[in-house]
């Protein structure tokens, strides 16, 4: 396989990245609005704790990375409800 073949499959993966990672995003809004109008804070250290257990056990060699990446997610998630619910903060 040439490079250019391994960059096209790349950016297949990079589509599927952004297509799940707008989702996320999408799904972390609706987590917002049930926190708001149920009154919960924005921060929930036990469920951020089980998304990074989660990713860990299925990142093999790249765990360190993996676990970088999800950090990543979480705290770009509560961003976006802290922009939209700047009470939970």
């Amino acid at each position: 396989m040439d490079i250019n073949e391994i960059r096209d499959r790349i950016d297949v993966v990079d589509k599927r990245l952004l297509e799940a990672f707008l989702e996320r995003l999408r799904l972390s809004d609706e987590v917002a609005t049930y926190k708001h109008q149920h009154g919960l804070p924005l921060e929930n250290v036990q469920r951020e704790l089980e998304v990074l257990q989660k990713a860990q056990e299925h990142s093999g060699e790249y765990d360190q990375y993996v676990q970088e990446f999800f950090s990543v997610l979480i705290k770009l998630s509560k961003n976006r409800q802290n922009e939209r619910f700047p009470e939970l903060g």
